[in-house]
């Protein structure tokens, strides 16, 4: 009788070994998008100056209903505060907003439009555009950084 018992408890911790380290085997990482379903980029993105305004077209590669917000951030070129140089490393001292479907930007499919006035005539100013997807495991994208000028 203690023979049996004794193998049966051997048996029984050797399953449970094996089960133990069957399971703890293979990668462990976080989950991430299998798809590119959900993933957006920007195709192009265009700025032009209109006396005080800068107007903005960010036209989408991919799921563009998932951009969540576009943020313009930009800065003046100049020696004032707040203000960079042209081959200064591009510090966006302003950083605006745009949410698609609210007041300031349109959109017509996959191209979104929206614009910032009140900019000094006299100065260039140096931009990019970041966009955020409704799911925040996907990340940003942002655009290079561009130059505006009078």
């Amino acid at each position: 009788m203690k023979n049996f018992s004794f193998k049966k408890g051997l048996v029984l911790t050797l399953l449970v070994v094996t089960l133990l380290a069957v399971t703890g085997c293979g990668v462990k990482m976080w989950p991430a998008p299998q798809k590119s379903d959900d993933i957006f980029t920007f195709a192009s993105v265009t700025g032009r100056r209109t006396g005080e305004c800068l107007k903005i077209v960010v036209k989408v590669d991919g799921a563009f209903k998932n951009v969540d917000n576009l943020s313009l951030q930009f800065q003046a070129d100049g020696s004032g505060p707040g203000e960079g140089c042209p081959t200064c490393p591009f510090f966006p001292a302003i950083r605006k907003q745009f949410t698609p479907g609210s007041e300031g930007i349109q959109s017509d499919g996959s191209t979104f439009v929206f614009s910032e006035c009140g900019l000094d005539p006299e100065k260039s100013y140096r931009y990019r555009v970041v966009g955020r997807n409704v799911y925040e495991a996907l990340g940003i994208v942002i655009s290079d950084v561009y130059i505006v000028t009078p």
